[in-house]
């Protein structure tokens, strides 16, 4: 399957009120470059469309578009680092259980639709 980029699926731009967060992820390079091959849903009980642009991972609700995460990634010499990310604060699109909960649910995303 070809990698996940901006026109694989339906898109709203990213939301400027946002929460920054750091999350110390390392990943081995293979598993960067599962990472930002994206994620495009196969099917309607699919959530979430992922990709990769310019440095950052994505997140988008796959039914409205609605861009939910941001993830820097970065080289290290030990493998592919987290090294900044983001959440919607857009109340209209996004209604946040809180930063620990969005941290977790990153993490849940990247092991389930990437490294999966």
């Amino acid at each position: 399957m070809a990698p996940a980029d901006r026109n694989s699926w339906k898109t709203l731009p990213c939301p400027y009120e946002r929460e920054r967060f750091e999350l110390p992820l390392l990943f081995l390079d293979a598993e960067g470059e599962r990472m930002r091959k994206g994620h495009i849903p196969q099917d309607m009980d699919d959530k979430w469309f992922i990709f990769f642009e310019n440095g950052w991972l994505y997140f988008h609700r796959s039914r409205t578009g609605a861009c939910i995460y941001g993830l820097r990634l970065d080289g290290s010499p030990h493998g592919v680092r987290v090294i900044e990310g983001w959440v919607s604060r857009d109340r209209e699109h996004y209604n946040s259980p809180g930063i620990e909960q969005d941290k977790k649910m990153v993490q849940q995303l990247i092991g389930s639709r990437l490294l999966a």
